[in-house]
């Protein structure tokens, strides 16, 4: 698949923006600030109804409007699709599939993609979130109608929450009551995505191994899901099991939970850890073989996508990488992804630039994208 044309309305820093696309590659050049990255962090909006820069949708909206609506014109095949989002300060937001009212987590399922960030290094030696986030973008990718599981996560997440902040020791049984409710459905939702998690995980391993080999060398890479609610060594696959060990952690937890007003165990609070020949990468991996292993996550994940989904090529984003990348790993990446159907490049500088990018060069300053 690929992407056709992209309009912006009151999305950031772009007041009224339309892009053609054609397949190939399209690089937007500009200093930083000027609103490249918002162009591309808008198409992986419409692929994960989430941004990677931000929480939440107040930023995402321009200081002079009231909503922000993103519209594509999606190419999959010999069939176009047309998809919108509209994301207000005030009130739901609003999709569109094909001029029809639809629901947000409908418009995953039109729009694949894979993103490179320099962010991307925090996968391997960040926080755990950002190991969390790149876990739920696989997930999403692979399975777009996890889109609506998340959702329910998060609503079900916020008004447990709620809840616990509300209770005292010693509360009434009925108040209790009600935590076991939402406790039961916080366990299925949970055991969902960590089932889903770690599935996919596990699918697209061995082309990380492959792709790092490629980059980095022979070193072999593993990752463990390090659950909140289960041993290292718990197998995942069975999610009814799941569901209940999640149930029993619960029970456990609890007064230690209500006491702090959180929920303390979850996906949520779940963790990754990446191996490099038997180290902990988080501690032990050079700058070159952070990037290595960052770049072979992504790498492995466009190529588990092409196979495996019917929509063909996800889009592939380069959002200002190449300046994190010694020249060596320049070339090689480009040369991994240049026979994907689109490619989209943010750049500050064309000198940051590797050999062997072609195609559409456009400007970006203060929100305006001019064709050279």
């Amino acid at each position: 698949m690929w992407i056709q044309e992209l309009n912006l309305s009151g999305w950031r820093n772009h007041v009224n923006t339309k892009i053609e696309f054609d397949e190939g590659t399209t690089t937007f050049i500009g200093p930083n600030g000027q609103g490249k990255t918002n162009i591309v962090e808008a198409i992986r909006y419409l692929a994960t109804l989430g941004s990677h820069r931000v929480t939440g949708s107040t930023a995402l909206i321009n200081d002079d409007a009231g909503a922000a609506t993103i519209h594509a014109q999606l190419r999959h095949q010999e069939r176009t699709v047309s998809i919108g989002i509209t994301v207000k300060r005030k009130g739901a937001t609003e999709a569109v599939l094909n001029g029809n009212k639809a629901k947000p987590t409908e418009l995953p399922h039109w729009v694949s993609m894979v993103m490179f960030a320099p962010e991307d290094s925090a996968i391997v030696r960040g926080e755990p979130g950002f190991r969390r986030t790149f876990m739920d973008e696989l997930v999403t990718s692979a399975s777009p109608m996890m889109a609506g599981t998340y959702q329910d996560f998060d609503r079900v997440l916020r008004q447990r929450n709620t809840l616990l902040k509300s209770l005292r020791p010693g509360s009434r049984p009925d108040q209790l009551g009600t935590l076991d409710v939402w406790d039961e459905n916080f366990a299925k939702l949970s055991a969902h995505i960590i089932q889903s998690r770690t599935k996919y995980l596990a699918a697209i391993l061995p082309s990380v191994n492959l792709h790092y080999a490629t980059l980095a060398g022979g070193d072999q890479v593993e990752a463990l899901y390090v659950s909140s609610a289960t041993p290292a060594d718990q197998d995942h696959r069975d999610e009814a099991t799941l569901s209940e060990k999640i149930l029993q952690k619960l029970g456990e937890k609890r007064s230690e939970e209500i006491d702090r007003g959180i929920t303390l165990v979850g996906p949520q609070r779940d963790d990754l850890v990446f191996t490099i020949s038997g180290k902990p990468a988080r501690t032990h991996a050079s700058q070159g073989e952070t990037w290595s292993l960052a770049l072979s996550l992504r790498l492995a994940t466009a190529a588990w996508l092409r196979q495996e989904l019917s929509s063909g090529d996800p889009i592939i984003i380069l959002d200002d990488v190449f300046a994190e990348l010694d020249a060596t790993r320049r070339r090689m990446l480009v040369s991994l992804v240049s026979d994907y159907s689109q490619i989209l490049v943010t750049s500050a500088v064309e000198e940051d630039l590797p050999e062997g990018l072609s195609g559409n060069v456009l400007d970006v300053h203060d929100g305006v994208v001019t064709p050279r």
